[in-house]
């Protein structure tokens, strides 16, 4: 490499390594202005026509108690947002474990999909600092949260920490700390392997953490990094039955220390490491006593500057256990140096509360299952992390240097992609003997996440279809892994009765030939136990089957007709292995060859082509066509059901004076402008794919049924200004921020005003910008879901409180409307919808990856971490959209 190309390199890194201009950003002692919690009380009005709920609520509650398992939605322990989040850690599916801006180790989901609040004490950062003559001069925790005086009293926190800078840009993260008094500033950059269309690297339950050490006056100091970990999760009982195994490791450049564990009876290992080179003298404690004061480990540092035999503990008598890795480096008057650590932890096989069934997770695909594999990817992490970034950088760099944008929406939409990974994710191998070798759960494994942190479902479906936009960019073969699953789950039925916490009516658990709400509760078993929402009978959900149209047909789209720009992006992943067709083709049968004969192996041999983007030949992306095929009879099927709720033939399907769509407190009666919407674009996506498919029987046939169902909307539901919340409820007259819900959808599929005329979606959206944006907290707090008009007798324009979901604003929901506003040329409004919203969660409440489902006007919120603002890539659909237009 010529000088100047070794400096361009060298400008390039720094570029891609330097703390972004973008993201959110605080400092250790940031205090947020404004406290809220869920302790909401709900008015008279509200909760009357609910109490039969909470009177059935409590025998459940005690029934699922008594059975020593978590309530699936728990009302009366709820959690409240702890204002402390920074970035979590960890590829998607293979468990995430919380940081907190001000260094600590909080909230694990090492359990599938069940969360463990905890702050862990004793996995901390340490910094030691000696001069020139070999003198200690400093030394201190790298975290400034309050921590109790026991365990570890002797351990302590000597930084300012209104001179430490926090910046969080999902996958990333840097904490930048000025010890320029020291001689020193340090900068640690947090990175995860968050990678879009990057299967293998984006599975990985790793994270590297890479210190640069800046000696910044002109003297020489020698500086120690020691990282410092314990076992378990930070549940005491829990923690004490693991059985821990500690162990010093060397694999390639990694240098650790592992501790072998069990975390309810699924083996796992935790491994710390640094990558090791002639600079740094590099040390390990293999064991030391997490619940002890800690001054062995602390003066040994403080002293030598290194770990040495003094910190170990070879008799320790509880069953908690620590291990620490060390690494100490000369850095020369005016030079910087980097110090690269990795976290790890290894845990291949996993079950459920039942146990019915085991699971590998996907990773294994690619590190084994044999559950030592920790050093290994400790290795890869520590070589490979440089890539990941340059990989992280080459996606983000577009829209952050994208000037039509503004600042709030470039944290924004990074930020609120955490919930993929730490959404309680599950990602999975699957070889299950009855799926086609053809299947792509084969290749890309079964995904799931939770609806929420508190609302423990997997795929909640009607909130996915929301928060679906984000999965279909980036990892779209993930979401068609999803929708496979839910196909079969049209067809399966659950005969077992079970009486609704809403009416008491009594209704099999899953009812043939409907799409179901869910996948199943972790603490139950998934996959297996679908349908674990107790609360209405989803079988007579008006929004569940036609958002699996929508799905389906939005998926073919982006897999259509973006599937050159996908090629394009991944083609700039180098870590990505391309690979051929016929090499894809054996991978995919590899695990299957004792049921593919050779004469079904070459006759199928093109159907392996549905992994591959035909544009290069080398991108996985699962063909367009083939996944249309394969999807249509479902759709035709659900289709047929939802069309026996068009009780008077007018072409449109009628709610049942019931809460029965996803704002499941609000009673809904006769033709709806939410479900009635959702129902026309899902008729016209499928006559689309019945025209697609040379089905023309049925697409006329659909066709009929939506021009007639088009006349009736306008009809009963436009009244001028917007649409009507439906025809007959109390509500009617409410103006719902969602009413053209199923419009946005046809805006993301590519078409225009197929089912509402354009000057109807824009009167609309300016209704709804006046009085659900701008009329409410001043237009500060995104939309709320309904407002009663001020042009109604006796109304003086204000939120519709008739029942608590009226009244609140949905995150995911208002990042939708404001989808549809860039879609409609909108741009100020869109912004300004969606930012005053994130602006509040992210400045004034501190809700930062702990995203809630829900916002009050004042003092409340609802459902912490959860699915749907991932709709927020819908903007940024609608934004690519609109600029290709453009250029």
């Amino acid at each position: 490499m010529d000088g100047d190309s070794a400096q361009s390199f060298c400008e390039f890194k720094q570029q891609v390594s330097a703390v972004p201009q973008y993201g959110v950003k605080v400092k250790f002692n940031h205090v947020f202005p404004e406290t809220r919690n869920q302790n909401l009380k709900p008015s008279f009005r509200q909760i009357w026509p609910i109490i039969p709920l909470a009177l059935r609520y409590i025998p459940y509650y005690w029934k699922v108690s008594r059975e020593n398992r978590q309530v699936l939605m728990d009302y009366w322990y709820t959690q409240n947002g702890k204002q402390i989040y920074g970035a979590p850690i960890g590829g998607i599916g293979a468990g995430t474990i919380g940081r907190g801006f001000a260094g600590e180790f909080c909230r694990f989901q090492l359990k599938p999909g069940l969360y463990e609040y905890n702050t862990v004490h004793a996995n901390q950062f340490i910094v030691t600092i000696k001069d020139e003559n070999n003198v200690t001069i400093f030394q201190s925790l790298l975290s400034s949260y309050s921590r109790p005086k026991s365990p570890l009293g002797s351990w302590e926190s000597n930084i300012n920490s209104s001179k430490c800078n926090y910046t969080a840009l999902y996958p990333r993260a840097w904490s930048e700390y000025d010890l320029s008094d020291y001689g020193i500033k340090l900068v640690q950059r947090q990175i995860s392997p968050i990678i879009p269309h990057d299967y293998k690297e984006s599975s990985l339950p790793a994270a590297v953490f890479v210190w640069t050490v800046e000696n910044v006056c002109g003297k020489d100091r020698q500086v120690t990094i020691t990282f410092t970990f314990k076992n378990g999760t930070g549940n005491k009982k829990q923690d004490a039955e693991g059985n821990c195994e500690t162990a010093s490791f060397d694999h390639g450049a990694a240098k650790g220390v592992s501790i072998k564990q069990s975390i309810v009876d699924m083996q796992c290992t935790y491994c710390i490491s640094c990558k090791s080179s002639s600079e740094i003298n590099l040390t390990r404690c293999e064991k030391f006593d997490p619940t002890t004061n800690g001054e062995k480990l602390w003066n040994d540092l403080k002293e030598n500057g290194n770990l040495t035999e003094k910190s170990f503990d070879e008799n320790i008598k509880g069953k908690d256990v620590a291990v620490a890795v060390s690494a100490q480096i000369l850095v020369q008057s005016e030079r910087s140096s980097e110090l690269e650590f990795s976290l790890v932890w290894d845990m291949p096989k996993i079950h459920f509360a039942k146990r019915v069934k085991e699971y590998y997770k996907y990773y294994t695909k690619y590190f084994g299952k044999s559950g030592d594999a920790g050093p290994s990817i400790s290795d890869y992490a520590l070589q490979n992390y440089g890539k990941w970034e340059v990989l992280i950088d080459e996606w983000q760099r577009p829209i952050l240097n994208d000037s039509d944008l503004p600042d709030w929406y470039k944290s924004a939409i990074f930020n609120e992609l955490y919930f993929i990974a730490d959404g309680g994710s599950v990602w999975l191998t699957t070889d299950e003997a009855d799926l086609p070798y053809d299947d792509p759960r084969l290749a890309y494994g079964r995904f799931a996440y939770l609806e929420g942190h508190e609302y423990r479902m997997y795929n909640t479906y009607d909130v996915h279809f929301y928060a679906s936009h984000a999965l279909a960019s980036l990892w779209p073969n993930l979401q068609v892994s999803l929708q496979y699953d839910y196909k079969d789950a049209i067809y399966h039925e659950i005969a077992e009765g079970r009486k609704h916490l809403y009416d008491g009516k009594i209704t099999p658990r899953k009812v043939g030939h409907s799409v179901p709400h869910d996948l199943g509760d972790p603490d139950e078993e998934p996959f297996e136990l679908i349908n674990a929402y107790p609360i209405h009978d989803v079988s007579e959900w008006r929004d569940l089957n036609t958002k699996f149209i929508l799905q389906v047909y939005r998926d073919y789209y982006t897999l259509s007709h973006y599937a050159h720009l996908n090629a394009e992006n991944a083609s700039k992943f180098s870590s990505i292995e391309f690979i051929d067709k016929e090499s894809t083709y054996e991978m995919y049968i590899q695990d299957n060859r004792n049921r593919v004969s050779p004469e079904e192996k070459a006759q199928n041999r093109k159907s392996a082509s549905m992994y591959i983007n035909e544009s290069n030949g080398k991108v996985y992306l699962m063909d367009a066509m083939a996944y249309l095929k394969s999807m249509y009879p479902a759709c035709k099927l659900v289709l047929e059901k939802t069309l026996e709720w068009d009780t008077d033939g007018d072409g449109l399907i009628e709610n049942s004076k019931s809460p029965d769509q996803t704002y499941d407190t609000w009673v809904m009666d006769g033709p709806s402008a939410y479900c009635g919407g959702l129902w026309l674009a899902s008729l016209h996506c499928i006559s689309v794919m019945a025209n697609l498919l040379d089905q023309s029987e049925d697409c006329v046939k659909y066709q009929e049924i939506l021009e007639k169902g088009k006349a009736s909307f306008e009809e009963k539901l436009w009244n001028g200004s917007y649409y009507k919340f439906d025809a007959q409820s109390t509500s009617k007259n409410s103006i719902m921020s969602d009413q053209l819900c199923g419009h946005w959808y046809l805006r993301c599929c590519g078409f225009d005003y197929d089912i509402l005329p354009k000057e109807n979606v824009r009167t609309a959206l300016k209704t709804i910008f006046d009085n659900n944006v701008m009329g409410f907290c001043g237009g500060n707090m995104g939309a709320v879901n309904g407002y009663t008009p001020s042009n109604l007798p006796n109304k003086d324009g204000r939120p519709d409180i008739s029942t608590l979901q009226g009244e609140e604003v949905w995150t995911g929901v208002t990042y939708a409307l404001a989808s549809t506003m860039i879609h409609e040329g909108m741009f100020t409004e869109a912004f300004q919808t969606a930012g005053g919203l994130y602006q509040t969660l992210s400045e004034k409440i501190g809700m930062n990856f702990e995203t809630p489902e829900a916002l009050y006007a004042e003092r409340h919120y609802r459902a912490i971490g959860y699915m749907r603002p991932l709709s927020i890539w819908s903007m940024q659909t609608a934004w690519e959209q609109k600029k290709l237009h453009r250029d």
